[in-house]
């Protein structure tokens, strides 16, 4: 019964306190919570969008929360408004952002491709999949908190991730391996 604790937490802070702790949460955690969009959507929609209709989602609902320690909530409302998004048919593009980058003007352009090969890599991921990727690998969150964040079982989570990660293998290996000689023939 840790929601209702939660709930009655929040129902005891004052209305003002309420509004000022969750500014502070949206300031803190813009950043983060626009990273994972990106992850998550790619180029099929716009990242800050998916992070505005969270933040107004729970604005809406703030009340309801406790908003103290509030990451956990914040990205779980960002994956859930990310997938939701991207179930719907039609999406719309947005332009790539690509590190800068590089010792050189090679190197920096060696970098930008092997940023659009792994986006395109993690785009072709199902949903879960990627979403699970997402949050191991740039939230640097643990199993129990990802299986929180998307509702899922902890060796659900673990079984995403290893497909997951397999997939990504299969998808870059002409990438990485572009020599044939080098290649590993896998049964």
């Amino acid at each position: 019964m840790q929601g209702w604790g939660a709930q009655d937490q929040a129902a005891a802070t004052p209305p003002v306190a309420t509004l000022e702790l969750f500014e502070q949460a949206v300031a803190a955690h813009s950043r983060r919570l626009l990273a994972i969009a990106r992850a998550i959507v790619g180029h099929r929609a716009s990242p800050e969008d998916v992070v505005q209709q969270a933040i107004v989602n729970l604005f809406e609902h703030r009340q309801r929360y406790d908003w103290r320690e509030p990451g956990g909530l914040m990205r779980r409302a960002v994956v859930n408004e990310a997938l939701r998004l991207l179930r719907q048919p039609h999406m719309t593009a947005v332009e790539e952002d690509c590190p800068g980058g590089g010792d050189s003007p090679i190197g920096g352009m060696i970098d930008r491709e092997t940023v659009h090969q792994v986006h395109c890599a993690l785009a072709r991921l199902p949903e879960h999949f990627r979403a699970a990727l997402v949050l191991c690998e740039y939230e640097r969150m643990d199993y129990a908190q990802i299986a929180d964040v998307l509702g899922a079982s902890v060796p659900q989570v673990k079984t995403w991730l290893h497909r997951a990660r397999r997939q990504m293998e299969r998808m870059l290996e002409d990438f990485i391996r572009p020599d044939p000689r080098e290649r590993v023939v896998s049964h």
